[in-house]
Parts: structure tokens; sequence; C-alpha cells
């Protein structure tokens, strides 16, 4: 047994001595020393032979340590390893770690910015209201009568003949049976005009068209419609003249938002890239004009014009578009998309009439007004105000609806929730009839039993007008409705609130009732379980209360001896919490009386007192006035006399009293 002691204690200690750790001073590799152990073919007296027994009480730590490694093996030293007698610790090399400011600073990811999407808004709008005011011009020398006689003269004889015949010779009214071939006997005329195209710059928009009836060489894109429209009036037709807007993406990129900052920040004078504000393209034009050779005539001519005109066939009561630069009257669509199946080019157009009047019939000429041309307009922002801006800002060009107007709008309407179910799911997204639950909010739901109108992909389509709100308990009470009996919630929600995650029970509308108060009885006001009355709609007064909105109730209430609680109107967020709003307080219906008559005598106390405050005012400011006025007569009498204004100088090195 005591051999089997000693041997476990040198097997412990024989491991201890292996491991040696050895570090290279040339590659600063930490490598570690392989050990040779003892030949198992010499016999174990010779390994263990003279190593004695560690003692345990008698013996202090230091003999025992001596002890037991007195006669420990050794570890032989290898080729490429560092002698173990030598104390001396072996060099680990130089670590240097240099901190300084010359490191880069980390660079800010960007992002589309507050201000670039406030500019870009804003180019928006000033493109629609320059358009619109340059048309209307265009649509002004139209109607001038001088422009009439002259778009008269260019008609053929026989042509006005023709239509003449049509026209009511008292009321000069048109005909319900007039043929359109008539109004394309005309366009025949119109096209033998045979005007030429070629490039040029007028600053004088009257004076150019002129020039361009007497040349016959268009300049500008707008001629050849506004002389169509000019001939189509005079000769007793309805004729719109009809623009294109082609308006900046209101989506801002980052390249565009790091631009616009850095020339915000530079205070450079700037304007940003001008889109559709004339099919004319500037930095082709010359100090002279130019013969256009056959792609130019391609390119002016086009696929979709900028300007074109409209007129209203009594027949059919619609409303024929003509390209002017053609003469050919084409289909909205195709003639505002170049194409049959392309996206319209414009994702504003409008019609001015010869009263002045604007109309946006852009629904017209687009196929998926819904899904592709309302994204490109103010409708389709976020912003409520950006949103409506457009509707009413053409509201004050536009006239009474007749009965023409209201057919043309609803035909419009018409056409559009006809072609407004998306063929991509992402359109369900912004889509005002249609909608995927995967769109919903979390405070949105389908009402139970809404039919399926269509499925995309497996996922059904529901009507946006089958969505309805679902709120909270308190959320319904801030609305004057309150949770009926035994109702259960429809949904739960999932929010954080104070970095701890809670579930709310929603409810819809029809689980809901108009909330009833408590009364007032016998003076007393119902409270809430805060003291407080809650007001946030004029329903949920209790019944014998009054609310009377003034700042000094409350503490003439308390003089009074009549009983009160404050209302609370509302809630608002102040210094990162929720504070309540409150409004003046409810009292009993029979106090309103005494406590507004206090209030009026309170307040003419104070008037009174305000008043005497300011005649003491005024008084000690006269007292002190005409005292300083009898000090300055003293002044004048005794040294100097004021009327004479004696010249008698004193004079001083560096200064002069008089």
């Amino acid at each position: 047994m005591e051999d089997c002691g000693t041997l476990g204690d040198l097997a412990q200690q024989s491991e201890r001595a292996c491991d040696v750790m050895i570090i290279s001073d040339d590659d600063d590799d930490v490598q570690q020393a392989d050990v040779k152990q003892a030949d198992t073919t010499d016999s174990d007296d010779d390994v263990f032979e003279d190593v004695p027994r560690a003692d345990t009480a008698d013996d202090n730590d230091e003999d025992s340590d001596d002890d037991v490694f007195e006669d420990a093996p050794q570890v032989r030293n290898t080729e490429g390893f560092a002698d173990d007698s030598d104390d001396s610790m072996p060099e680990l090399g130089t670590i240097e770690v240099t901190a300084g400011d010359d490191t880069e600073p980390r660079k800010r990811r960007a992002v589309v910015t507050h201000r670039a999407r406030l500019v870009r808004r804003s180019h928006h709008k000033a493109h629609l209201i320059v358009h619109l005011l340059s048309t209307q011009l265009l649509n002004h020398i139209c109607t001038q009568p001088s422009t009439l006689a002259l778009c008269l003269s260019l008609i053929p004889v026989y042509v006005v003949d023709r239509i003449q015949q049509h026209l009511v010779p008292n009321r000069r009214e048109i005909r319900r049976d007039w043929a359109s071939a008539d109004l394309h006997y005309f366009l025949s005329s119109f096209q033998a005009l045979k005007f030429k195209h070629k490039r040029g710059r007028c600053l004088d928009v009257e004076q150019g068209f002129w020039e361009f009836v007497e040349t016959r060489v268009a300049t500008r894109a707008w001629h050849e419609p506004m002389l169509l429209v000019g001939m189509l009036r005079v000769l007793a037709f309805d004729a719109r003249l009809c623009v294109g807007i082609r308006t900046p993406e209101l989506k801002v990129t980052v390249k565009e938002s790091v631009e616009i900052e850095r020339m915000y920040k530079s205070d450079v004078s700037w304007t940003g890239q001008v889109q559709g504000m004339d099919i004319c393209r500037a930095e082709e034009l010359d100090n002279g004009p130019t013969e256009l050779n056959k792609d130019d005539q391609k390119w002016w001519r086009g696929s979709v014009p900028q300007y074109w005109c409209e007129v209203f066939d009594q027949v059919s009561e619609q409303w024929l578009t003509i390209n002017a630069h053609t003469g050919t009257i084409e289909r909205p669509t195709q003639l505002a998309s170049g194409g049959k199946r392309g996206p319209c080019a414009f994702p504003y157009i409008l019609g001015i009439d010869s009263s002045g009047s604007v109309v946006d019939i852009t629904r017209r000429y687009t196929r998926d007004f819904v899904n592709n041309t309302r994204k490109r307009r103010l409708e389709s922002s976020r912003n409520v105000q950006d949103s409506v801006w457009w509707a009413e800002w053409i509201k004050q060009w536009e006239r009474e609806h007749t009965e023409r107007d209201i057919h043309e709008a609803a035909e419009m309407a018409r056409r559009t929730e006809r072609n407004t179910m998306p063929r991509n799911i992402k359109d369900f997204a912004s889509n005002p009839y249609y909608v995927l639950l995967r769109n919903l909010t979390q405070h949105e739901m389908v009402a139970p039993n809404s039919p399926v109108v269509g499925t995309i992909r497996g996922e059904c389509v529901y009507l946006r007008t089958h969505v309805q709100k679902v709120c909270s308990r308190m959320a319904w009470h801030r609305t004057g409705r309150t949770v009926k009996d035994q109702e259960q919630p429809i949904k739960h929600t999932t929010t954080m609130r104070k970095g701890v995650e809670c579930v709310s029970e929603m409810y819809g509308l029809w689980q809901t009732q108009v909330v009833c108060p408590e009364p007032v009885v016998h003076g007393q006001v119902p409270r809430n379980e805060y003291g407080n009355v809650d007001l946030f709609v004029p329903e949920m007064l209790p019944h014998g209360g009054t609310h009377v909105r003034d700042p000094g109730a409350r503490s003439m209430c308390k003089e009074l001896d009549i009983d009160c609680a404050d209302a609370v109107v509302g809630f608002e967020f102040r210094r990162g919490a929720t504070v309540p709003v409150l409004d003046g307080v409810v009292i009993a219906t029979e106090s309103r009386d005494m406590l507004l008559d206090a209030l009026r005598e309170e307040r003419r106390i104070a008037i009174v007192a305000a008043r005497a405050a300011a005649e003491t005012r005024a008084v000690q400011r006269w007292r002190r006035l005409l005292i300083a006025l009898r000090v300055r007569a003293e002044i004048d009498s005794t040294f100097a006399s004021r009327s004479s204004r004696s010249t008698t100088t004193f004079t001083t090195p560096n200064t002069t009293f008089y």
C-alpha cells in the first residue's frame, strides 16, 4: 500500500514537470516540448529508487515540498528548444499599440432626408402650377376675337357652308343630328395645310403663334393644337385645349437626397431637372430655326404629344380626342400611352374649355389609373395635406357642374372602378378598392361574413369597404363608445410597453354601443377612478350636468362650496409620458347660474382693480414728470435763461461745455 501511494504522487509530479511551454524567439510560435518518458524495459526499482514518502503531520510545508521534488527526473533538452536550466525569462518580443486621432471616422449610411422629400414635393407642385398657368395663357389666346377671325380665314368656304347647314340660325346651337362626317371633312381640310416644323425660340407666345399662322412653320409643340382649337371654336364646336403634364417623381432616391443636401448646405442657387416643360429639346435649339430631318420629324410628331384637343360629339355625348399633329381622331388611351398596351405617359392630363374652366381628365386617358398613374400623383402621398392639395387647388378653376359634367365624371369613375383589380401582390398595399389580409394593420380586420371577390396566388381578395376598424376598450371609450356586455374580443394584438410585451384585446364597431354616463344625483357629479369626468365627446356629459369652460371655475366652485370635477377632453404626450388635457369643470345644472354670476362678478372686480392700478401708475408717472419739469425750470432760471440761449462756453483741452 505504501508503494502504491508513492507511485500515485510521483505520477502527478511527473506530469507537471513534463508540461513545459517553450517560446521561440525566431518565429514567436508557442510550441509544447515533447518529453521522453523512461524506458519501460527498465525495472521499477531504477525509476522510483530513492524517492521518499512525503511526511504529513510533523514536517513543515517547505520540507515536504523538498522531499517530494528531490529526485524528480529532469527533462532532457533537445535541439531547437530553450534550456530550462536558465533562470532568466524567455524574450517574448515587443508589442506596440498606437492610438491616435489619425483614424478615419466611421461614415454614416446615407438615407433619404425629410428635406429632400419636401423639396421634391415642392418641385412637383411647382410643375403643376407653371404648366396650368401657361396652358391657361395659350387657351386665352385661342379665345381672342382676332385669333378666331384669323382661324376662320384659314378655313375653306365650302367647309364652312357644309357645317353651317347643321346650325339653327336663330339660336346658333348645333343640332343633335350633325354627323361625325362633318368633323372628318373639316380635319381633311386641316391636314391640307401641311405645316412644316423647325426649331426656334420665341419669348412672346402670341407673337410666335401669329408668325406660325403666317409662315405655316411650327416652332413650338402647341402651335398646331392652338390653331385647331381656334378653328373648332369659330365653327361653334365645343372644343378643349388639352395638355399632358410630366412631373418629377415623388419618390426620392438616396443619390438624389445626397445631392439635394449638398446643394442646400453649399448655399448655391440651383434648379431641379425640368421634366415635360416643353416637348422641344431646349438644349438643341439654335439661335435661328433649322430644318428638321426625318428622324427629328418622327420625334417632333412623336407617339405621345404633349398638347392636343378634344371636341364634344352631340350624337354620342362623348368627347372625341384629336391629335393636332396628325389631324386624326384617336383613342384616348392610345394617344396618351403611345401604343395599345403601354402605360400613360402623363400623371396629370388637363382640359381647358373656352370659358377657362379646368377639368382633370387623366382617368379617361389611362388604362390602369389606380395601380400605375395614381402612384405618380400627389394623391398617393402619405401626407394628408399633400394628398388633398391638388383637388383643393384645382377647384378655383372649376365652374358650376352641369349635367354634362356630372355625366362625364360618373363615366370616368366607372372606368376607374372597372380596371382596379391589381395583377401584382405588391399593388394591393396601396389599392383603394381591394385588399389582402397580409396588408391589414393591427387595428384593421375584414368584417365577418364578407364575400371573397377574387383570389391571387391562393390568397383571398376582399373589398376595401369591408375592412373594419378594431380598437381596445380604452380606445373605444375615447370615441364615446363602450363594449357591450358578454362580447368576446375579435382580435388580439401584441404591443411593447416599457420593454414588456403586452397583449391587447380588440373589438369591432358592431361590438360597441354609445356610452351612457351616470347622471348627476343631488348635486354630486359622478367621477372616474382618478376623480375626473371623461368628456372626450359631448355625448359623455352626465345627465343633469353642465360643462363650464373657464380657467377660474374650479377655484370659484371651492369658494361657493359647489361640487365639481375636472373635465378630461383628451390626452397629449409631454416629456415622454401621456398627460390628460383638462378643460374646465363639470357641475350640476342647478348651480350653473350661480357659478356664472360669481365668475362675472369676479371678472368685473378684476377689471376695476386693473383700471385702478393703471390710474395709479399714470398718476405716479405724471407726478414724476412734473417734478422733473419743475427741477429743470429752477435750474434754467438759476444758471441760464432758456429763452436767450446763452452762448457762453467753458473750454477744456478735450471737451467743450455749452
